[in-house]
């Protein structure tokens, strides 16, 4: 894979970070790695529910939530972040129907 520019890795955190703050406006504890740019949302019911911000190379290189493993998400804009918030909940909720 090349060689990401700063301002790629700048946006993909900003996005992460955008993410965050409409999931905790929703209630939820969200920890959002320094290093990475990802987030993870503590579950009661099992392992943390994880949500990254890649390049699609399938979408031109737009940048997309994925959980890992690949699992597509949505654009990461701000039009999609509602389906975001709605994905994550629906990940949690699955865990706790376990």
């Amino acid at each position: 894979m090349a060689t990401e520019t700063t301002e790629v890795t700048e946006a993909r955190r900003l996005r992460v970070w955008a993410l965050a703050q409409a999931l905790k406006s929703h209630g939820y504890a969200v920890e959002v790695a320094e290093s990475d740019p990802l987030l993870s949302v503590p579950s009661a019911f099992g392992s943390p529910v994880v949500v990254r911000c890649d390049q699609r190379a399938v979408c031109g290189g737009e940048l997309w939530f994925t959980f890992p493993g690949g699992g597509a998400i949505a654009p990461a804009d701000d039009a999609h972040m509602p389906d975001v918030v709605v994905a994550v909940k629906g990940k949690l909720a699955a865990q706790a129907d376990g």
